[in-house]
Protein backbone atom coordinates (compact mmCIF):
# COMPACT_ATOMS: atom_id res chain seq x y z
CA UNK A 1 0.00 0.00 0.00
CA UNK A 2 2.77 2.36 0.96
CA UNK A 3 4.61 1.54 -2.26
CA UNK A 4 1.49 2.27 -4.34
CA UNK A 5 0.98 5.58 -2.48
CA UNK A 6 4.61 6.57 -2.96
CA UNK A 7 4.36 5.69 -6.63
CA UNK A 8 1.24 7.86 -7.06
CA UNK A 9 2.92 10.79 -5.30
CA UNK A 10 5.93 10.42 -7.60
CA UNK A 11 3.70 10.38 -10.71
CA UNK A 12 1.76 13.49 -9.62
CA UNK A 13 4.98 15.32 -8.80
CA UNK A 14 6.48 14.38 -12.14
CA UNK A 15 3.41 15.66 -13.98
CA UNK A 16 3.47 18.94 -12.05
CA UNK A 17 7.18 19.43 -12.68
CA UNK A 18 6.77 18.65 -16.36
CA UNK A 19 3.89 21.10 -16.58
CA UNK A 20 5.89 23.80 -14.87
CA UNK A 21 8.85 23.23 -17.14
CA UNK A 22 6.52 23.37 -20.12
CA UNK A 23 5.09 26.71 -19.01
CA UNK A 24 8.54 28.14 -18.38
CA UNK A 25 9.76 26.90 -21.73
CA UNK A 26 7.06 28.75 -23.65
CA UNK A 27 8.70 31.63 -25.55
CA UNK A 28 7.77 35.15 -24.52
CA UNK A 29 5.93 37.37 -26.97
CA UNK A 30 8.40 39.68 -28.70
CA UNK A 31 7.38 43.30 -29.27
CA UNK A 32 9.48 44.87 -32.02
CA UNK A 33 10.34 48.57 -32.19
CA UNK A 34 12.04 50.11 -35.22
CA UNK A 35 14.14 53.24 -34.85
CA UNK A 36 16.76 54.98 -37.07
CA UNK A 37 20.34 53.81 -36.79
CA UNK A 38 23.32 56.08 -36.20
CA UNK A 39 23.34 59.67 -34.96
CA UNK A 40 20.60 61.04 -37.23
CA UNK A 41 18.17 61.05 -34.31
CA UNK A 42 20.19 61.58 -31.16
CA UNK A 43 17.41 60.60 -28.76
CA UNK A 44 17.43 57.12 -30.31
CA UNK A 45 20.57 56.15 -28.40
CA UNK A 46 18.47 55.18 -25.38
CA UNK A 47 17.00 52.28 -27.37
CA UNK A 48 20.48 50.76 -27.26
CA UNK A 49 20.41 50.82 -23.45
CA UNK A 50 19.65 47.22 -22.32
CA UNK A 51 18.07 48.49 -19.09
CA UNK A 52 15.46 50.75 -20.72
CA UNK A 53 12.69 48.16 -21.02
CA UNK A 54 13.57 45.80 -18.16
CA UNK A 55 10.74 46.73 -15.79
CA UNK A 56 8.14 46.72 -18.58
CA UNK A 57 9.31 43.30 -19.75
CA UNK A 58 9.16 41.91 -16.21
CA UNK A 59 5.70 43.34 -15.48
CA UNK A 60 4.18 42.22 -18.79
CA UNK A 61 5.98 38.97 -19.53
CA UNK A 62 7.22 40.11 -22.93
CA UNK A 63 10.51 40.81 -24.67
CA UNK A 64 11.18 44.16 -26.36
CA UNK A 65 13.37 43.98 -29.44
CA UNK A 66 14.59 47.41 -30.57
CA UNK A 67 15.85 47.23 -34.16
CA UNK A 68 18.03 49.94 -35.73
CA UNK A 69 17.07 50.69 -39.35
CA UNK A 70 19.07 52.74 -41.85
CA UNK A 71 17.66 56.28 -41.82
CA UNK A 72 17.95 56.90 -45.56
CA UNK A 73 15.92 53.79 -46.42
CA UNK A 74 13.68 53.59 -43.34
CA UNK A 75 10.64 55.17 -45.00
CA UNK A 76 10.71 52.75 -47.90
CA UNK A 77 11.27 49.82 -45.56
CA UNK A 78 8.16 50.80 -43.61
CA UNK A 79 6.05 51.13 -46.76
CA UNK A 80 7.27 47.75 -48.02
CA UNK A 81 6.75 46.07 -44.65
CA UNK A 82 3.22 47.45 -44.39
CA UNK A 83 2.39 46.19 -47.88
CA UNK A 84 3.68 42.74 -46.92
CA UNK A 85 1.77 42.83 -43.58
CA UNK A 86 5.08 42.11 -41.85
CA UNK A 87 5.86 45.23 -39.86
CA UNK A 88 7.14 46.18 -36.41
CA UNK A 89 4.71 46.57 -33.51
CA UNK A 90 5.99 50.08 -32.71
CA UNK A 91 7.55 52.56 -35.12
CA UNK A 92 9.59 55.55 -33.96
CA UNK A 93 9.41 57.86 -36.97
CA UNK A 94 10.37 61.36 -38.03
CA UNK A 95 7.43 63.74 -37.81
CA UNK A 96 8.13 64.96 -41.33
CA UNK A 97 7.35 61.43 -42.60
CA UNK A 98 3.94 61.30 -40.96
CA UNK A 99 1.84 62.84 -43.78
CA UNK A 100 3.17 60.27 -46.26
CA UNK A 101 2.32 57.43 -43.91
CA UNK A 102 -1.11 58.87 -43.11
CA UNK A 103 -1.80 59.18 -46.83
CA UNK A 104 -1.43 55.40 -47.01
CA UNK A 105 -3.51 54.89 -43.84
CA UNK A 106 -0.65 53.12 -42.05
CA UNK A 107 -1.23 54.05 -38.40
CA UNK A 108 -3.72 53.53 -35.61
CA UNK A 109 -4.94 56.75 -33.95
CA UNK A 110 -4.55 57.46 -30.26
CA UNK A 111 -7.90 56.96 -28.53
CA UNK A 112 -9.81 60.27 -28.10
CA UNK A 113 -9.86 60.04 -24.29
CA UNK A 114 -6.13 59.44 -24.06
CA UNK A 115 -5.44 62.20 -26.59
CA UNK A 116 -7.47 64.68 -24.53
CA UNK A 117 -5.59 63.78 -21.35
CA UNK A 118 -2.23 64.09 -23.10
CA UNK A 119 -3.00 67.46 -24.68
CA UNK A 120 -4.23 68.82 -21.35
CA UNK A 121 -1.04 67.80 -19.54
CA UNK A 122 1.84 68.60 -21.92
CA UNK A 123 3.44 71.97 -22.66
CA UNK A 124 2.19 74.22 -25.47
CA UNK A 125 4.98 73.20 -27.84
CA UNK A 126 4.08 69.53 -27.44
CA UNK A 127 0.41 70.32 -27.95
CA UNK A 128 1.39 71.85 -31.28
CA UNK A 129 3.49 68.83 -32.22
CA UNK A 130 0.84 66.30 -31.15
CA UNK A 131 -2.39 67.74 -32.55
CA UNK A 132 -3.29 66.87 -36.15
CA UNK A 133 -6.47 68.91 -36.03
CA UNK A 134 -9.40 68.84 -33.65
CA UNK A 135 -7.35 67.11 -30.98
CA UNK A 136 -6.62 64.04 -33.11
CA UNK A 137 -3.32 62.29 -32.43
CA UNK A 138 -1.51 59.57 -34.34
CA UNK A 139 1.16 58.89 -31.76
CA UNK A 140 3.23 60.41 -28.97
CA UNK A 141 6.09 62.84 -29.72
CA UNK A 142 9.42 61.94 -28.15
CA UNK A 143 10.93 63.73 -25.14
CA UNK A 144 13.66 66.28 -25.80
CA UNK A 145 12.56 69.52 -27.47
CA UNK A 146 13.93 69.38 -31.01
CA UNK A 147 14.34 73.05 -31.92
CA UNK A 148 16.61 73.94 -34.80
CA UNK A 149 19.01 76.63 -33.70
CA UNK A 150 22.29 78.29 -34.52
CA UNK A 151 25.16 76.83 -32.51
CA UNK A 152 28.61 78.39 -32.52
CA UNK A 153 32.07 77.59 -31.20
CA UNK A 154 32.97 80.31 -28.69
CA UNK A 155 36.72 79.76 -28.94
CA UNK A 156 36.56 80.23 -32.71
CA UNK A 157 34.68 83.49 -32.15
CA UNK A 158 37.40 84.73 -29.80
CA UNK A 159 40.13 83.81 -32.28
CA UNK A 160 38.32 85.78 -35.00
CA UNK A 161 37.88 88.85 -32.79
CA UNK A 162 34.13 88.27 -32.37
CA UNK A 163 32.21 88.51 -29.11
CA UNK A 164 31.68 84.85 -28.04
CA UNK A 165 28.37 85.72 -26.41
CA UNK A 166 26.87 87.60 -29.37
CA UNK A 167 25.81 85.45 -32.33
CA UNK A 168 24.91 87.02 -35.69
CA UNK A 169 21.39 88.46 -35.72
CA UNK A 170 20.83 89.12 -39.44
CA UNK A 171 21.81 87.41 -42.68
CA UNK A 172 24.35 90.15 -43.43
CA UNK A 173 25.99 89.66 -40.04
CA UNK A 174 25.86 85.90 -40.54
CA UNK A 175 27.77 86.10 -43.83
CA UNK A 176 30.27 88.54 -42.32
CA UNK A 177 30.91 86.29 -39.31
CA UNK A 178 31.34 83.22 -41.53
CA UNK A 179 33.96 85.02 -43.66
CA UNK A 180 35.90 85.95 -40.53
CA UNK A 181 35.71 82.42 -39.13
CA UNK A 182 36.70 80.36 -42.18
CA UNK A 183 40.26 79.01 -42.30
CA UNK A 184 42.36 77.90 -45.26
CA UNK A 185 45.72 76.23 -45.72
CA UNK A 186 48.69 77.57 -47.70
CA UNK A 187 47.17 76.26 -50.93
CA UNK A 188 43.88 78.03 -50.29
CA UNK A 189 41.95 74.90 -49.39
CA UNK A 190 39.32 75.34 -46.69
CA UNK A 191 40.30 73.56 -43.48
CA UNK A 192 37.54 75.03 -41.33
CA UNK A 193 34.24 76.40 -42.60
CA UNK A 194 32.63 79.43 -41.06
CA UNK A 195 29.26 77.71 -41.47
CA UNK A 196 28.60 74.04 -42.19
CA UNK A 197 25.74 73.02 -44.50
CA UNK A 198 23.72 69.86 -45.12
CA UNK A 199 23.69 69.27 -48.86
CA UNK A 200 23.75 65.48 -49.36
CA UNK A 201 21.75 62.49 -48.18
CA UNK A 202 18.02 62.18 -47.63
CA UNK A 203 16.25 65.19 -49.23
CA UNK A 204 14.10 65.66 -46.14
CA UNK A 205 17.22 66.20 -44.05
CA UNK A 206 18.54 68.73 -46.56
CA UNK A 207 15.32 70.75 -46.32
CA UNK A 208 15.14 70.46 -42.53
CA UNK A 209 18.54 72.13 -42.18
CA UNK A 210 17.51 75.05 -44.40
CA UNK A 211 13.92 75.74 -43.39
CA UNK A 212 15.16 78.50 -41.09
CA UNK A 213 16.08 80.50 -44.21
CA UNK A 214 13.02 79.53 -46.28
CA UNK A 215 10.58 80.45 -43.53
CA UNK A 216 12.70 83.35 -42.31
CA UNK A 217 12.77 84.91 -45.78
CA UNK A 218 8.97 84.81 -45.95
CA UNK A 219 8.54 81.79 -48.23
CA UNK A 220 6.81 78.52 -47.33
CA UNK A 221 6.68 74.95 -48.52
CA UNK A 222 2.97 75.27 -49.36
CA UNK A 223 0.20 77.80 -48.89
CA UNK A 224 -2.02 75.50 -46.80
CA UNK A 225 0.52 73.69 -44.63
CA UNK A 226 -1.83 72.75 -41.81
CA UNK A 227 -4.64 71.38 -43.91
CA UNK A 228 -4.41 67.71 -44.78
CA UNK A 229 -5.34 68.22 -48.43
CA UNK A 230 -5.19 70.94 -51.06
CA UNK A 231 -3.09 74.02 -51.63
CA UNK A 232 -0.11 74.84 -53.81
CA UNK A 233 3.65 75.22 -53.49
CA UNK A 234 4.72 78.56 -52.01
CA UNK A 235 8.51 78.68 -52.38
CA UNK A 236 9.09 79.68 -56.02
CA UNK A 237 9.13 83.40 -55.31
CA UNK A 238 11.53 86.17 -54.34
CA UNK A 239 11.76 84.94 -50.75
CA UNK A 240 12.45 81.35 -51.80
CA UNK A 241 15.14 82.47 -54.23
CA UNK A 242 16.77 84.58 -51.51
CA UNK A 243 16.79 81.58 -49.15
CA UNK A 244 18.76 79.45 -51.62
CA UNK A 245 20.95 82.33 -52.75
CA UNK A 246 22.43 83.15 -49.34
CA UNK A 247 24.12 79.74 -49.12
CA UNK A 248 25.04 79.74 -52.81
CA UNK A 249 26.81 83.06 -52.23
CA UNK A 250 28.56 81.70 -49.13
CA UNK A 251 29.85 78.74 -51.18
CA UNK A 252 31.00 80.54 -54.33
CA UNK A 253 31.36 84.26 -53.55
CA UNK A 254 32.38 84.33 -49.88
CA UNK A 255 34.02 80.89 -49.86
CA UNK A 256 33.06 80.60 -46.20
CA UNK A 257 31.43 77.18 -46.53
CA UNK A 258 32.04 74.13 -48.66
CA UNK A 259 30.39 71.14 -50.31
CA UNK A 260 33.33 68.98 -49.22
CA UNK A 261 32.64 68.90 -45.49
CA UNK A 262 30.67 66.27 -43.54
CA UNK A 263 27.28 66.55 -41.86
CA UNK A 264 27.14 69.95 -40.11
CA UNK A 265 26.74 68.47 -36.62
CA UNK A 266 29.75 66.21 -37.06
CA UNK A 267 31.82 69.06 -38.54
CA UNK A 268 30.90 71.35 -35.65
CA UNK A 269 31.77 68.80 -32.97
CA UNK A 270 35.05 67.96 -34.71
CA UNK A 271 36.04 71.62 -34.62
CA UNK A 272 36.14 72.03 -38.40
CA UNK A 273 33.02 74.22 -38.49
CA UNK A 274 32.51 77.35 -36.42
CA UNK A 275 28.73 77.60 -36.88
CA UNK A 276 25.93 75.29 -37.92
CA UNK A 277 22.12 75.24 -37.79
CA UNK A 278 20.37 71.99 -36.92
CA UNK A 279 18.78 70.13 -34.02
CA UNK A 280 20.19 71.71 -30.87
CA UNK A 281 19.29 68.58 -28.91
CA UNK A 282 21.72 66.65 -31.10
CA UNK A 283 24.62 68.92 -30.17
CA UNK A 284 23.56 68.79 -26.52
CA UNK A 285 23.57 64.99 -26.45
CA UNK A 286 26.66 64.35 -28.57
CA UNK A 287 28.98 67.08 -27.31
CA UNK A 288 30.01 65.43 -23.99
CA UNK A 289 31.16 62.33 -25.91
CA UNK A 290 32.56 63.89 -29.08
CA UNK A 291 33.83 67.28 -27.87
CA UNK A 292 34.26 66.99 -24.08
CA UNK A 293 36.40 70.14 -23.84
CA UNK A 294 33.66 72.30 -25.38
CA UNK A 295 30.82 72.35 -22.79
CA UNK A 296 27.56 74.20 -23.31
CA UNK A 297 27.70 77.79 -22.10
CA UNK A 298 31.47 78.26 -22.09
CA UNK A 299 32.45 76.18 -25.12
CA UNK A 300 29.45 76.52 -27.40
CA UNK A 301 26.46 78.81 -27.58
CA UNK A 302 22.94 78.45 -28.92
CA UNK A 303 20.36 80.88 -30.29
CA UNK A 304 17.60 81.15 -32.84
CA UNK A 305 18.82 81.40 -36.46
CA UNK A 306 19.50 84.89 -37.86
CA UNK A 307 16.71 86.80 -39.58
CA UNK A 308 16.89 88.12 -43.12
CA UNK A 309 16.68 91.75 -42.03
CA UNK A 310 16.55 93.48 -38.65
CA UNK A 311 13.01 93.66 -37.32
CA UNK A 312 11.75 90.52 -39.08
CA UNK A 313 10.11 87.82 -36.98
CA UNK A 314 12.35 85.02 -35.74
CA UNK A 315 11.30 81.51 -36.69
CA UNK A 316 12.74 78.03 -36.73
CA UNK A 317 11.51 74.51 -37.28
CA UNK A 318 10.43 72.38 -34.36
CA UNK A 319 10.49 68.67 -35.04
CA UNK A 320 9.86 65.46 -33.13
CA UNK A 321 10.22 61.73 -33.53
CA UNK A 322 6.92 60.02 -32.82
CA UNK A 323 5.98 56.69 -31.25
CA UNK A 324 3.30 55.11 -33.44
CA UNK A 325 1.47 51.79 -33.77
CA UNK A 326 1.00 50.49 -37.35
CA UNK A 327 -2.38 49.14 -38.42
CA UNK A 328 -0.78 45.83 -39.31
CA UNK A 329 1.15 45.34 -36.06
CA UNK A 330 0.78 41.79 -34.76
CA UNK A 331 0.65 42.79 -31.09
CA UNK A 332 -1.34 46.02 -31.07
CA UNK A 333 -2.62 45.84 -27.51
CA UNK A 334 0.83 45.31 -26.03
CA UNK A 335 2.33 47.87 -28.43
CA UNK A 336 -0.06 50.54 -27.15
CA UNK A 337 0.68 49.50 -23.58
CA UNK A 338 4.39 49.92 -24.25
CA UNK A 339 4.24 53.39 -25.78
CA UNK A 340 1.75 54.60 -23.17
CA UNK A 341 4.19 53.40 -20.50
CA UNK A 342 7.11 55.16 -22.23
CA UNK A 343 5.08 58.36 -22.54
CA UNK A 344 3.55 58.48 -19.07
CA UNK A 345 4.33 61.43 -16.73
CA UNK A 346 6.51 59.21 -14.54
CA UNK A 347 8.60 57.81 -17.41
CA UNK A 348 8.80 61.27 -18.95
CA UNK A 349 10.52 62.44 -15.77
CA UNK A 350 12.69 59.35 -15.33
CA UNK A 351 13.83 59.21 -18.96
CA UNK A 352 14.47 62.95 -19.06
CA UNK A 353 16.57 62.78 -15.92
CA UNK A 354 18.50 59.65 -16.91
CA UNK A 355 19.21 60.61 -20.53
CA UNK A 356 19.43 64.39 -20.08
CA UNK A 357 16.46 65.31 -22.27
CA UNK A 358 13.82 67.96 -21.69
CA UNK A 359 10.38 66.76 -20.51
CA UNK A 360 7.01 67.05 -22.20
CA UNK A 361 4.64 67.23 -19.25
CA UNK A 362 4.22 70.75 -17.86
CA UNK A 363 4.35 69.50 -14.26
CA UNK A 364 7.79 67.95 -14.80
CA UNK A 365 9.28 71.33 -15.72
CA UNK A 366 8.66 72.40 -12.12
CA UNK A 367 10.86 69.57 -10.83
CA UNK A 368 14.62 69.35 -10.62
CA UNK A 369 16.86 69.00 -12.52
CA UNK A 370 14.75 70.59 -15.26
CA UNK A 371 13.73 73.64 -13.26
CA UNK A 372 17.33 74.82 -12.91
CA UNK A 373 18.81 73.51 -16.16
CA UNK A 374 20.21 76.44 -18.17
CA UNK A 375 20.08 74.60 -21.49
CA UNK A 376 16.53 73.38 -20.97
CA UNK A 377 15.23 76.79 -19.97
CA UNK A 378 16.93 78.38 -22.99
CA UNK A 379 15.29 75.80 -25.27
CA UNK A 380 11.87 76.56 -23.77
CA UNK A 381 12.30 80.22 -24.72
CA UNK A 382 13.37 79.29 -28.25
CA UNK A 383 10.35 76.99 -28.58
CA UNK A 384 8.08 80.05 -28.55
CA UNK A 385 9.36 80.73 -32.08
CA UNK A 386 9.25 77.11 -33.19
CA UNK A 387 7.02 75.95 -36.00
CA UNK A 388 6.13 72.35 -36.70
CA UNK A 389 6.31 70.77 -40.13
CA UNK A 390 3.25 70.85 -42.40
CA UNK A 391 0.72 68.05 -42.05
CA UNK A 392 -0.41 68.15 -45.69
CA UNK A 393 -0.56 64.64 -47.12
CA UNK A 394 1.61 65.71 -50.05
CA UNK A 395 4.51 66.71 -47.79
CA UNK A 396 6.76 63.79 -48.75
CA UNK A 397 6.69 64.82 -52.39
CA UNK A 398 7.18 68.48 -51.50
CA UNK A 399 10.22 67.69 -49.36
CA UNK A 400 11.66 65.53 -52.14
CA UNK A 401 11.18 68.35 -54.66
CA UNK A 402 12.61 71.13 -52.49
CA UNK A 403 15.51 68.97 -51.30
CA UNK A 404 16.45 68.24 -54.92
CA UNK A 405 16.16 71.95 -55.79
CA UNK A 406 18.56 72.89 -53.00
CA UNK A 407 21.07 70.29 -54.13
CA UNK A 408 20.73 71.23 -57.81
CA UNK A 409 21.25 74.93 -57.08
CA UNK A 410 24.09 74.66 -54.58
CA UNK A 411 25.98 72.15 -56.71
CA UNK A 412 25.49 74.36 -59.80
CA UNK A 413 23.66 71.67 -61.72
CA UNK A 414 20.85 74.17 -62.32
CA UNK A 415 20.28 77.87 -61.74
CA UNK A 416 18.30 78.79 -58.64
CA UNK A 417 15.39 79.96 -60.81
CA UNK A 418 15.27 76.75 -62.84
CA UNK A 419 15.71 74.52 -59.79
CA UNK A 420 12.80 76.16 -57.96
CA UNK A 421 10.59 76.18 -61.05
CA UNK A 422 11.08 72.42 -61.48
CA UNK A 423 10.52 71.83 -57.77
CA UNK A 424 7.31 73.88 -57.88
CA UNK A 425 5.87 71.69 -60.64
CA UNK A 426 6.83 68.52 -58.78
CA UNK A 427 5.49 69.80 -55.45
CA UNK A 428 2.17 70.89 -56.94
CA UNK A 429 1.76 67.45 -58.50
CA UNK A 430 2.50 65.79 -55.15
CA UNK A 431 -0.08 67.97 -53.39
CA UNK A 432 -2.64 67.24 -56.12
CA UNK A 433 -2.02 63.48 -56.02
CA UNK A 434 -2.40 63.46 -52.24
CA UNK A 435 -5.76 65.22 -52.50
CA UNK A 436 -7.38 62.46 -54.55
Amino acid sequence: MRLRYAFLVWVVAAVLIAGTVGVQAQPKTTITLWYPAGDVATQAYKFRDPTLFLSFEADNGVRIQAVAVDYDTMQQKIFAAAAARDIADVLWVDMSWMPGFLKEDLFEPVSPDKARRWLAAVTDDYKQLSDYGGGKMWGYPEAGLDIYGLTWNKQHFREAGLDPDKPPQTWDEFRDYAKKLVKTDAAGNITRVGYAIRHVGHPHGVVHKHLWAIWGAGADLMDKPYEMKGGRAAFNNEAGRAALKIIHDMIYADKSTSLSFPDPRAAFLRGIASMQISETVSIRQRQPREAPTMPYGTGWGMSLPPVRRAGMKQVSNMNAWIFTVPKYARNKEMAWRLIEWLNSPLKDYEIGRKYDTTPRFAANWDREPFKSDAYGQAIRKMAQYGRKYPINLGLNGVFDAVGAAIQNAWQNRMSIDDALALAERQANQAILDASK
